[in-house]
């Protein structure tokens, strides 16, 4: 009897270490890129809600100044390592997860080139109170958001 639940603890254990081994990917979630895709990621995701929520990005908000502030940060990285291919795909994998899945491996891409694309302006300023933003970057922004949250399917 000892020598069978031994037997099965050990298989169990076995598909338990299995388990977490094969659910496991190879995302170092500490490195500098998946934490720059992740608040590239969850940025999008908080403008989104607000977004659906209001009806608009309200560029009068300090928080979606600050939301915006950071998507600019998380650009200006990935702008940098568009052609590392390592970075690349960690950012991505974080933006993935920080977007709750609303960006995807599929529609990432269209994603950062817009955004990279896009011209944030004096947003960092403006979060901190230290200048208004320009109305061709609310044009621009607010344009370019609108028609990326088109791609998150309903979320």
């Amino acid at each position: 009897m000892k020598a069978k639940l031994s037997l099965v603890a050990i298989v169990m254990a076995g598909f338990i270490l299995f388990g977490a081994c094969g659910s496991t990917s190879n995302i170092a979630t500490t490195s500098p890129a998946y934490i720059s895709g992740s608040s590239f990621g969850s940025s999008l995701l908080s403008l989104y809600s607000q977004y659906k929520q209001n009806g608009k990005i309200d560029f009068k908000n300090t928080s979606t100044l600050l939301q915006l502030a950071q998507l600019a940060t998380s650009c200006s990285a990935i702008k940098e390592n568009l052609k590392n291919k390592d970075f690349y795909s960690s950012f991505v994998q974080g933006a993935v997860i920080g977007s709750q899945q609303n960006i995807s491996q599929n529609n990432a891409g269209g994603i950062i080139n817009a955004l990279t694309g896009l011209n944030f302006g004096n947003i960092a300023q403006a979060a901190t109170g230290a200048a208004s933003v320009q109305n061709n970057t609310v044009t621009d922004v607010t344009n370019t958001l609108t028609s990326l949250f088109g791609l998150f399917g309903g979320k």
